[in-house]
């Protein structure tokens, strides 16, 4: 059965509205189908099937999301294999997970993030090896399977974006983020995630951007420190800049992907249900296999 959505919007119109239709679908039709493929555009695929990882709790069947970077239409393109290949992987009943098939490889949504403007090759897990891989055959990586869902779906279609990433580069002024965080309140900023250099490291010149970020923790504003780098982790108590920041209340988000900080984030405030030190202790933890568990780094 194919449902095509009206009107069609580029995928940079989409957000957490869409997101929660796709998620309240797929949960009017769970039991009349084995598996589910979402078409769409490749600019915010990463995000939107990062956030329908978060959002479909207990689930235990496929939904795979696929799109091209060449159109269907061309003589010439990768639709039709992407879309082959999607439908398979949807039929089968090994992987139940939200997946991103692109090109040759089954990617982990919560570990993807799209890497490539012009090959074909659009979309990679950095941290992750892919979920499976196609040649002449099939090859899955059985060890990444998730354990099997543990109950009946769930469907968490509030999500809370009053957060908002930024990426460091040298020489910022910190007056900037100050006045951000001067100017906001408990309502209007959440979670501020950082795009830090290495492994978390900031400047050590700079004592008051790090008394900054702990007057923003004092305000109820989570600090959460990612990194610039494309594979790796935050270790945040690996040098003497990174132990600062924790003194600060920053937490680290490990080796998650922009994409999955921000969404994971998004999810639990959403949630409702939890306080900001909850939220904190929770980044560092598996939900949908989107971090690595700090004792396998």
């Amino acid at each position: 059965v194919a449902f095509e959505y009206q009107p069609l919007y580029d995928s940079s119109d989409l957000g957490p509205a869409d997101w929660a239709v796709l998620a309240d679908d797929i949960r009017a039709n769970y039991l009349h189908f084995d598996g589910f493929v979402v078409l769409m555009g490749t600019d915010t695929m990463a995000y939107t099937a990062t956030a329908l990882s978060f959002m479909l709790e207990n689930l235990g069947k496929p939904v795979v999301f696929t799109g091209s970077q060449i159109p269907l239409c061309e003589p010439y393109n990768d639709a039709r294999r992407n879309l082959i290949m999607a439908l398979i992987f949807a039929s089968r009943d090994t992987i139940n997970e939200v997946s991103i098939f692109f090109h040759d490889r089954l990617l982990r949504a919560c570990r993807s993030t799209k890497v490539n403007t012009h090959r074909l090759l659009a979309f990679d897990s950095p941290n992750m090896e892919p979920l499976a891989t196609i040649g002449i055959s099939i090859d899955e990586n059985e060890h990444l399977s998730q354990p099997p869902a543990r109950g009946a779906l769930r469907v968490h279609s509030r999500m809370d974006t009053r957060l908002l990433t930024i990426r460091l580069v040298p020489g910022f002024d910190d007056r900037v983020i100050r006045d951000l965080i001067e100017h906001s309140t408990k309502n209007s900023l959440k979670a501020l995630v950082l795009q830090l250099y290495g492994t978390g490291n900031i400047p050590s010149v700079k004592d008051s951007f790090v008394q900054l970020l702990a007057d923003a923790t004092e305000k109820g504003i989570l600090v959460v420190a990612g990194t610039q780098c494309h594979t790796g982790h935050v270790m945040l108590g690996h040098y003497a800049t990174g132990r600062v920041l924790q003194e600060a209340g920053v937490v680290s988000a490990s080796d998650m992907t922009v994409e999955a900080t921000a969404c994971k984030l998004a999810y639990l405030y959403g949630r409702g249900d939890l306080t900001n030190k909850e939220v904190g202790g929770l980044m560092g933890v598996s939900l949908r296999g989107e971090v690595t568990p700090v004792e396998a780094l």
